[in-house]
C-alpha cells in the first residue's frame, strides 16, 4: 500500500514561496493498493486537479476505475472535483462514497451561478454510494470503515486495511477538553500510519478557536500514543501557517512522538 498526499492545506489553498515546502492544496489522498490497480482517493480538495492529470497520462497502467470517498461537504475538500479531468472521460468509471448526500453535493457546487458547466456533463461513468453506519466497504483485498467525526455538519474518518498494513484518515475534527475520543481511538488502534487533523497549535486553540471543528498537535500526539500507532502524519495545516511555523510544530510534535511528520504535498508513504 503506498500514500500518496496531493493535498494538505485546511480550508482554503494558499501558494508563494512561503508555502514552497508543505504546500498549499486543500484535502487530497491518493492511495494504491497491493490487490488491485483500481484507485482510491480520499477527499477531493484543490489536490485532485492535478492528481487527476497524473491520471490521465498513466491511464495505461491502471484499471481507470477510481473509488472517491468523501469525509463532508465543507468546500476545501470537495472544491477539486469539477476540475478532475477523469471525471470528464468516458473510460473511466467512478465510484462515490460518502455518508452524505454525495451526488446532490457536488451537484450543487457546479450549478447556475457557481460553475459553467453541470454534473451531467461529466463523461465518466458515476456510481454514487451513501455510506451507511458501521458499513464496511471491499475493494479487492481491502477494506474501508468509517466513524463520524466531531466536526460541524460531521465529518469521517476512514481506516483502510490491506494484507496486514493499514492507514486511518481522521480530518476534519475536534477533540474534547477532558479525553480522547475512544470511538476514534479505537478505529486507529494499531495501525501503521494516522493522519490526524493538527489545524492549530494549543495557543491558537485556546484564544479562540473552539468549536470550528478542528484540533492541534499536541491532541493529536496524545491519540497516536493512546492507538498505539506507528507513524503519526500531521494534517490540514492552517493557512497561516507557513513554512517556517511548520517546521517548528513538526519538531514539537516529535519531541513526545518521535515517528512523527508534517504531511507535505507530494509526500509518499510506503507501507
Amino acid at each position: 500500500m503506498e500514500v500518496t498526499f496531493w493535498g494538505t492545506r485546511g480550508s482554503i489553498p494558499v501558494s508563494g514561496p512561503k508555502y514552497a515546502e508543505f504546500g498549499g492544496n486543500t484535502p487530497c489522498l491518493q492511495i494504491a493498493l497491493e490487490s488491485t490497480t483500481d484507485t482510491v482517493i480520499l477527499d477531493s480538495g484543490s489536490g485532485i486537479r492535478e492528481l487527476g492529470i497524473r491520471l490521465v497520462q498513466t491511464r495505461a497502467a491502471h484499471s481507470r476505475v477510481i473509488h472517491l470517498f468523501l469525509t463532508h461537504a465543507h468546500w476545501d475538500h470537495i472544491q477539486g472535483f469539477p476540475f478532475f479531468p477523469p471525471a470528464f472521460m468516458p473510460d473511466f468509471r467512478l465510484h462515490i462514497y460518502c455518508t452524505k448526500d454525495a451526488r446532490t453535493i457536488l451537484d450543487r457546487q457546479m450549478s447556475t451561478p457557481f460553475f459553467p458547466v453541470g454534473l451531467d456533463v461529466m463523461g465518466s461513468t458515476k456510481l454514487f454510494h451513501h455510506l451507511l453506519p458501521q458499513e464496511v466497504t471491499t475493494i479487492a483485498e481491502a477494506t474501508l470503515r468509517h466513524i463520524p467525526l466531531p466536526h460541524p455538519q460531521e465529518s469521517t474518518a476512514f481506516r483502510v486495511d490491506e494484507r496486514g498494513k493499514s492507514v486511518v484518515f481522521a480530518t476534519d475534527t475536534e477533540h474534547a477538553p477532558d479525553h480522547i475520543n475512544e470511538t476514534l481511538r479505537d478505529l486507529a488502534e494499531g495501525a501503521d500510519v494516522l493522519i490526524y487533523d493538527a489545524q492549530y497549535t494549543s495557543e491558537e486553540y485556546s484564544a479562540g478557536k473552539q468549536g470550528w471543528g478542528h484540533s492541534t498537535f499536541a491532541e493529536a500526539v496524545k491519540l497516536a500514543r493512546a492507538a498505539h500507532v506507528g507513524k503519526l502524519v500531521l494534517y490540514s495545516h492552517d493557512p497561516t501557517h507557513d513554512d517556517e511555523m511548520l517546521r517548528k510544530i513538526e519538531a514539537a510534535a516529535q519531541e513526545h512522538f518521535p515517528s512523527t511528520v508534517a504531511a507535505r504535498d507530494g509526500m509518499k508513504l510506503t507501507l
